[in-house]
């Protein structure tokens, strides 16, 4: 979904899927924790043959989401081994009191990413900094969409989203998609841009 030429290229069908898979295989285990096959490109061409399907499904369902926006968050991504990631977040929450808002942490198999306001990133930088090797990208703005129930069930929304943005010249540097919650980073000078061009889909 970052990469918008890539997301273009497997919706008109002229990747080949396995010189695909050889180029994501490193993140791919790096995301699930386990060795990937690079034979398997099953998954790569069925994502492939969802995109551009039930477009007007993914816009009514999109229609009837809550959106937010929170400027001024800091990226911050903490390295670890397999199996410490637990003792990573568990660092994180310990320093809850230090908190005026709640951070977002997604836990990944050899790292732990967290979306925090740019006062409350300083306590973790600070920290966390002592026992973990850490990655910051400061001065990112984070839209957050709550998704009805029915989301779940209809394919193409964080490509719809990410398409429309990108004509409106701005790429995303990530986007995690929950069970009823897609979470977008981008520039923070992009934030209110996004947010406009989100909400005029929403209510039009």
């Amino acid at each position: 979904m970052r990469n918008y030429l890539l997301h273009e290229s497997l919706r008109m069908r002229i990747v080949n899927f396995h010189a695909l898979a050889e180029k994501i295989l490193s993140e791919v285990e790096e995301l699930t924790g386990s060795k990937a096959k690079l034979a398997t490109v099953v998954a790569i061409k069925r994502f492939s043959d969802k995109l551009g399907t039930k477009t007007e499904e993914a816009v009514d369902v999109l229609k009837d989401s809550k959106l937010s926006l929170l400027g001024s968050v800091t990226d911050i991504t903490i390295l670890g081994k397999s199996g410490s990631t637990m003792k990573i977040v568990e660092d994180v929450l310990k320093l809850s009191q230090k908190f005026s808002v709640t951070p977002s942490l997604f836990q990944l198999p050899h790292s732990v990413n967290v979306l925090a306001d740019e006062d409350d990133a300083e306590p973790i930088k600070n920290e966390l900094s002592r026992n973990y090797p850490i990655h910051v990208r400061e001065k990112t703005a984070m839209i957050s969409l709550r998704l009805s129930p029915s989301a779940e069930k209809i394919p193409g929304i964080a490509a719809l989203i990410t398409e429309l943005l990108y004509r409106n010249g701005i790429s995303l540097l990530d986007v995690v998609y929950g069970y009823e919650d897609l979470l977008l980073l981008v520039e923070q000078r992009f934030g209110p841009r996004v947010y406009e061009i989100l909400s005029k889909e929403i209510t039009t």
